[in-house]
């Protein structure tokens, strides 16, 4: 009886320790990150942010970071000119999705939204130029996706006081309330 009871707490433990390890390996290591420009860690798995330099992407990958979701379009002159190759480079996935500052569209949201579920919850940075595209379309995720009660004022928290900021973007409050209203 002794060695069942050995063996059952053996296995126990062993299992709690696979748990524990497995529950971090998926996870961002987030000390290292707080000088990206406008970072906001939303969780243990997906950052938004502004866009990060080059060192920068090799502190995320360290971090533990496994796909790159770059919302700036390539022909921006602020886009990182070869941003998927020192990505892909450093081991992660790269994806790109040209949303225009003027006029982002429902297609782009679905596009994102299509990468967040094929990321199978594995550790994500989004980025745009400032956090502004990256946390909207965050948001959205979160809210529409994953039905999550999310406060809009703290997860687009990068664009300052929201009120102004969607009086100076209303392109941007037309499209939040379009996605909500398709998906809620």
């Amino acid at each position: 009886m002794k060695l069942l009871q050995l063996a059952t707490y053996l296995l126990l433990s062993l299992l709690m320790i696979s748990t524990h390890t497995m529950a971090n390996i998926d996870q961002i290591d987030t000390r290292k990150l707080q000088q990206i420009k406008a970072v906001k860690f939303n969780d243990n798995q997906v950052i938004t942010a502004g866009l990060p330099t080059i060192e920068e992407f090799g502190l995320l990958q360290q971090a533990g970071v496994k796909t790159v979701i770059n919302l700036i379009p390539n022909n921006n002159p602020n886009a990182l000119k070869n941003e998927q190759q020192i990505v892909t480079d450093l081991g992660m996935q790269y994806h790109n999705i040209s949303v225009d500052w003027q006029q982002p569209t429902l297609e782009n949201v679905e596009q994102f939204f299509a990468l967040m579920r094929a990321n199978n919850n594995q550790p994500v940075l989004v980025h745009c130029a400032a956090n502004y595209r990256a946390s909207a379309f965050y948001y959205l995720y979160l809210a529409t996706q994953q039905h999550q009660a999310v406060d809009m004022h703290q997860a687009l928290s990068p664009w300052g006081n929201l009120s102004n900021s969607f009086k100076e973007y209303p392109q941007w409050q037309a499209l939040i309330e379009t996605v909500k209203q398709k998906y809620q």
